[in-house]
């Protein structure tokens, strides 16, 4: 269903959710970051459209968000919207290989993306408690006590499930799958599960297995 693609031209896919939303503040986050994911340059086709995987990634976890709360709150849509904006520029080979080197560049990438996010939502002239709000969700502060953190947190792993676990475990002894699958259950909540529980059957079956066992353990 995905694909690395090279020659068709690009389509612009919507991160837009919610289109019927005519606040223009919300119009202008919306063209904002529209505009940062397509400088993406790393092109992807899915069903047919070719697009950057930035639009991708942003445009599938802004519509779980809407299919797990169809009435979200801004911050987690807004979240959505920006969660990785401009991570392109950022890569991960940039800091050592390894497990410390990962969580370093984690770290610093959710708070370069959360600067960046600060500026278009104060250019889009949300106010400051709003502002605030998206950039705690993005950073995942609170997650455990926060269901608009933990919402947004669903709609990653959700989208990660049902995108990338199939790819992730290629290669990949079971144990190593079984470990991340883990640890992706434990920061969902329980709405999240159902809608996981929900798209396994778009998954190998093999992998199914995998993932039941590891929910189990």
């Amino acid at each position: 269903m995905l694909a690395a693609a090279t020659g068709p031209p690009r389509m612009t896919l919507s991160i837009d959710a919610w289109p019927d939303d005519a606040d223009p503040r919300w119009r202008a986050a919306v063209a904002a970051f529209t505009h940062h994911h397509a400088a993406d340059p790393r092109p992807i086709t899915r069903d047919g459209v070719t697009t950057t995987v930035s639009l991708d990634y942003h445009a599938r976890v802004s519509l779980w968000i809407r299919r797990l709360d169809p009435a979200a709150p801004i911050p987690a849509r807004l979240g959505a919207l920006a969660q990785h904006v401009r991570r392109f520029e950022f890569p991960r080979d940039a800091y050592p290989a390894g497990g410390p080197g990962y969580k370093r560049w984690r770290a610093a990438a959710g708070l370069r993306q959360a600067e960046l996010a600060r500026v278009e939502l104060a250019a889009a002239a949300y106010d400051e408690a709003t502002i605030t709000a998206t950039t705690d969700v993005m950073l995942k502060k609170r997650l455990a006590h926060d269901p608009v953190a933990a919402l947004l947190e669903d709609a990653v792993c959700v989208r990660f499930v049902q995108d990338e676990l199939a790819l992730f475990a290629a290669g990949r002894e079971p144990e190593a799958v079984r470990t991340i699958v883990a640890k992706t259950w434990a920061k969902m909540s329980e709405a999240g599960h159902r809608a996981a529980v929900g798209i396994l059957g778009e998954l190998p079956p093999d992998l199914v297995a995998l993932v039941s066992a590891a929910v189990a353990g």
